[in-house]
């Protein structure tokens, strides 16, 4: 067949790549064509998107690949959960969206949560209540700025946005939406009990998507602009990074069922694919929240602060002058024996940016622990916690759905650290098997090639046997592993986050 090329626009917090996808009929050969910062930008103690430079970053992309292919055929976007754009009835963007951080929702969490306690909440969107949650941003925004129900025409999530920029389509994908808090968990369309007792208005959203839309060719004056083909198309794919990671897992649906999964990066989300949202009391107990996949089925999970910490500690010693590589840091924290402490990731001052060495030694005088006597060791006690965080939701999801996970699979950015990817075998006792790096990626590329009818679900996991490589860590033993688990938990229990 005639090799398709497909560009997947993956944004995530920190940088937005451009990458294209050639497919040949058998497989997908990736190609990174080009890469640039996102970072959220503070003005007056506001965090921000900057979706004008986002905007601008991925055109220059598209005109550097199509110079590299000679022709493109569609592109998609992917991107972290729950931000959004507001846009006026002349289809411009109100004010720069909100960076999910952005601590503007923090006054209003009381009244929110007497409006919709949290577990009606849950029952009703399946999602768990958050800080985060596109429902208390917007809930937030319209107490901050009551004038944006006389201005607002549409409400677009953050891949659709960007999506409606190079189509003029305006559409909210399911899998993105679903992490908004707003959807009717039954008939997965916006939930208008949630939105009246949020008073926010149902007009705003734009049609759900589920299974992918094409919404047409790229604008005329885009095409024009950058030279590439007219007849280029806009796909609404797999707009969340999370879900689009799932479509990459060469699994069948047997395994899928049986296999716990953990998206590594900033965030660690760690979860299970299964047929129905569960929506019961002890889901809610068990602080786990329910999101969409590309088909319309479900995947429920917990969010869990993840090697954003890593990431803000190297950030910091290089604001003292000490430049360290992730790679260094890693194998610091390999040579560095474990002296049995531990934080709590759900603790919010974890989840929060700046001192973060300073966040991590208070919390173990706290609660009466070892502390650290180098930078290996504080490093250790991070990708420790992080890895009794991994097995605590495993064994959570086993519990909850009588189902026995004998198997892990971790994709994202964080398999690099093959000692996090290790320490997660170890400290669950099971099977880890690792990739792709790129799943997010490759799950976009794989929706898109759904979407124009060049692979079917036959098909696709004989694309993915070919595409993807995988790694296999097997659990070593571990003396005093239960004392060591007890712990960690004894930590969570005296910090009041054990079931959350």
């Amino acid at each position: 067949m005639e090799k398709v090329n497909v560009i997947a626009v993956d944004l995530g917090a920190s940088s937005g790549r451009v990458i294209s996808g050639q497919f040949d009929g058998k497989q997908i050969k990736l190609k990174e064509q080009y890469r640039f910062s996102n970072h959220p930008v503070e003005i007056n103690e506001r965090l921000n998107w900057d979706y004008l430079k986002i905007f601008q970053e991925v055109k220059r992309g598209l005109a550097l690949t199509m110079r590299d292919l000679g022709h493109l055929d569609s592109l998609s976007v992917d991107t972290w959960g729950v931000d959004y754009g507001l846009l006026t009835k002349e289809g411009e963007v109100l004010f720069a969206p909100h960076c999910y951080r952005d601590s503007r929702t923090a006054p209003y969490e009381a009244e929110f949560a007497e409006r919709l306690p949290a577990k009606q909440l849950f029952r009703m969107t399946g999602n768990t209540p958050d800080r985060i949650n596109t429902n208390l941003q917007v809930f937030a925004d319209l107490q901050r700025a009551p004038f944006l129900k006389r201005t607002v025409d549409q409400l677009l999530m953050m891949p659709s946005l960007i999506e409606y920029f190079f189509s003029g389509i305006k559409q909210n994908e399911f899998t993105i939406a679903s992490t908004t808090g707003l959807l009717d968990v039954r008939t997965k369309n916006w939930n208008t009990k949630v939105l009246n007792r949020l008073e926010i208005p149902a007009e705003w959203f734009a049609d759900v998507v589920i299974g992918g839309a094409d919404l047409g060719p790229i604008r005329q004056a885009i095409s024009e602009e950058i030279k590439v083909s007219a007849e280029m198309r806009v796909i609404s794919g797999v707009g969340h990074d999370t879900a689009a990671a799932l479509m990459a897992l060469p699994l069948n649906e047997a395994e899928r069922k049986q296999t716990a999964f953990i998206s590594c990066g900033t965030w660690s989300i760690v979860g299970l694919q299964n047929d129905q949202p569960i929506i019961s009391e002890a889901a809610f107990e068990m602080g786990l929240t329910n999101e969409g996949c590309f088909d319309g089925s479900n995947r429920v999970l917990k969010n869990i602060t993840g090697l954003w910490v890593i990431q803000e500690l190297q950030k910091e010693w290089t604001y003292t002058g000490v430049e360290i590589s992730f790679v260094k840091m890693q194998d610091e924290a390999a040579k560095a024996y474990s002296i049995n402490s531990f934080i709590d990731l759900a603790d919010v001052r974890f989840a929060e940016p700046g001192q973060m060495e300073e966040k991590i030694v208070a919390f173990l005088k706290e609660n009466h622990q070892t502390l650290p006597k180098n930078r290996g060791q504080l490093i250790r006690v991070v990708l420790e916690s992080l890895a009794f965080s991994y097995r605590q939701v495993i064994e959570k999801l086993e519990k909850l759905t009588g189902t026995s996970l004998q198997k892990v699979h971790m994709f994202g950015g964080g398999i690099q650290n093959q000692l996090l990817v290790q320490l997660t075998a170890d400290f669950t006792q099971r099977k880890v098997v690792t990739g792709p790096v790129e799943a997010s990626v490759l799950g976009n590329v794989v929706a898109q090639l759904k979407v124009l009818g060049k692979i079917t679900d036959p098909v696709k996991l004989d694309v993915l046997a070919n595409t993807v490589d995988v790694q296999d860590f097997n659990p070593t033993e571990i003396p005093g592993l239960e004392q060591k688990y007890a712990q960690f938990m004894r930590i969570l229990a005296a910090n009041n986050t054990e079931g959350k």
